[in-house]
């Protein structure tokens, strides 16, 4: 029998059926992100926080437990890393359930980076720029949001914390966004 156990990093999507021991926390996620469009999972280090969003969450949204979302998610997932707008934009273009393996269409990820730096509310701007179905949904998974704080420092840009804040609001702006993806 394989190991059940994916070691020190997180679940991923496709093992979902191994995860387990989070009774309640993936529907009680679910039941926040339906509630107000954001959610913060917030633990210490190694505490399973990206495996319960990965191997929890995911499933659950993809299954179309959400109610009035359907089933239909884009999913973009990245860490902010040194250039938390670009890694967004990034994401945005490549979605899947992993950061893994993502390939560069630079045109397509400078678009999205514009469109994103333009005004606070960037991320409902591209979606409306998007070719999205009719009942399809985008999901944002900041992994390792926590890098923003440690950003400044080793950023090499000039003003990394109005970066960092011009992220943040990206973010708070597309929860309050109502339309709908």
């Amino acid at each position: 029998m394989n190991n059940p156990y994916p070691g020190l990093r997180p679940f991923k999507y496709e093992e979902s059926y191994l995860f387990f021991g989070r009774d309640g926390q993936s529907e009680d996620l679910l039941k926040k992100l339906n509630k107000s469009h954001f959610v913060g999972v917030v633990g210490t280090s190694g505490s399973g926080k990206s495996s319960l969003v990965r191997a929890g969450l995911l499933p659950l949204l993809n299954s179309g437990f959400m109610p009035n979302t359907g089933s239909d998610w884009r999913v973009a997932v990245f860490r902010p890393g040194d250039d938390p707008i670009h890694n967004l934009a990034h994401a945005l273009v490549q979605p899947g359930y992993s950061e893994e393996g993502q390939s560069d269409d630079p045109l397509k990820v400078g678009i999205a980076e514009t469109i994103l730096r333009r005004s606070a509310i960037g991320l409902p701007d591209y979606v409306s720029s998007e070719d999205f179905g009719e009942d399809e949904n985008l999901l944002v998974v900041v992994d390792q949001f926590e890098e923003l704080f440690r950003f400044e420092r080793e950023s090499g840009l000039d003003k990394p914390d109005e970066e960092a804040a011009a992220f943040v609001k990206l973010l708070l702006e597309a929860a309050k966004d109502k339309s709908g993806k």
